[in-house]
């Protein structure tokens, strides 16, 4: 197995658990891969996928067979991806009429077949309805591998027909060792709470500037708490920035509030190279007011996906939090 395809270490159990499936000659018609993103959800559904297409698979797939070689060159005619042609964009019907069509013929090599839809949550309401009847029926040795995000946000129909398989972040020791080994001095810590504990996505950003952008916004957040910044002009100028980067943060600064007003001693907050700031701001705070904060805060994230006002739901998201100082514990 090459070092570009290799499993995640925080995948060994969900890993594992595929191939317990495989082992007892069970392998399910439909599964759900569901986790936060970053999390390597499509690296273990590749890597399942090409085992069960290899020739000669032991703990992973050869990588050399004829199977091996036409799946790591995209072109093997047994695996099906299906996506949204853009980016954001929704999986249409006419994607799963054109998936059913494919599996109503035989396998190519008289193996498995698999199918991965990705990302699930994404299939739009007559796509889910028309792969309904597929997930109840599918063709002999037949995977449908969906991986989502967000599995809530699939409908009930596509959740009660496939087994679910979560995949959960590794602690924040094996993380960061993980990405100091794959990028030495890279502030790993920092890093993943910057990124909501992914490691993939911590990653992705060693070396730019998210942690000082981190900061700066932070910043500004405190001081919309204090009085010091006006929420309307705070939210114009963060109108140009990745918003759903903004509320995960802010998601994560206030879960620490919410955790350091419970337990003030309870341990270091999961943003510890904030923890000076954010001790100030939990002593402000009452808990029912921080967990209304938090249902907005679930609310926003939500709506963000579809087509809201965005520079409006900043300006709400701050008023609101402005609006917290006046319940002083």
């Amino acid at each position: 197995m090459t070092s570009d395809s290799a499993l995640y270490p925080w995948l060994a159990d969900p890993w594992r658990a595929l191939n317990a499936h495989l082992e007892l000659g069970r392998v399910p018609q439909a599964m759900l891969i569901h986790g936060a993103a970053g999390l390597g959800k499509t690296r273990l559904a590749e890597l399942f996928a090409q085992k069960l297409l290899c020739e000669r698979p032991e703990e992973f797939a050869c990588g050399e067979c004829a199977g091996c070689r036409l799946f790591l060159a995209g072109t093997h005619p047994d695996f099906i991806r299906v996506h949204p042609t853009e980016l954001g964009k929704s999986i249409g019907v006419d994607a799963v009429r054109q998936l059913i069509a494919k599996l109503a013929l035989k396998s190519h090599y008289g193996g498995f077949r698999i199918v991965m839809i990705s990302p699930a949550h994404q299939l739009n309401i007559n796509a889910a309805n028309a792969l309904l009847k597929t997930l109840e029926e599918p063709a002999e040795r037949t995977l449908m591998l969906l991986l989502t995000d967000s599995a809530s946000a699939l409908p009930a129909t596509i959740l009660s027909r496939c087994q679910k398989l979560p995949v959960g972040p590794p602690s924040l020791a094996l993380a960061c060792r993980w990405l100091e080994e794959s990028s030495p001095g890279c502030r790993g810590g920092i890093l993943l709470a910057a990124t909501g504990g992914s490691p993939l996505k911590a990653l992705a950003l060693a070396g730019s500037e998210i942690l000082e952008r981190r900061r700066m916004v932070f910043s500004e957040f405190a001081a919309v708490l204090l009085g010091s910044a006006e929420p309307v002009a705070v939210a114009e100028r963060w109108h140009s920035q990745p918003h759903e980067e903004f509320i995960d943060w802010i998601m994560s600064w206030t879960a620490d509030l919410i955790r350091l007003r419970s337990a003030p001693d309870g341990g270091e907050p999961r943003n510890a190279d904030l923890k000076l700031e954010l001790q100030p701001l939990a002593a402000r705070l009452n808990l029912e007011s921080l967990f209304e904060y938090w249902s907005l805060l679930l609310q926003t994230k939500r709506v963000l996906s579809g087509q809201a006002n965005r520079q409006l739901l900043l300006e709400e998201l701050l008023i609101r939090w402005s609006d917290l100082r006046r319940h002083h514990a």
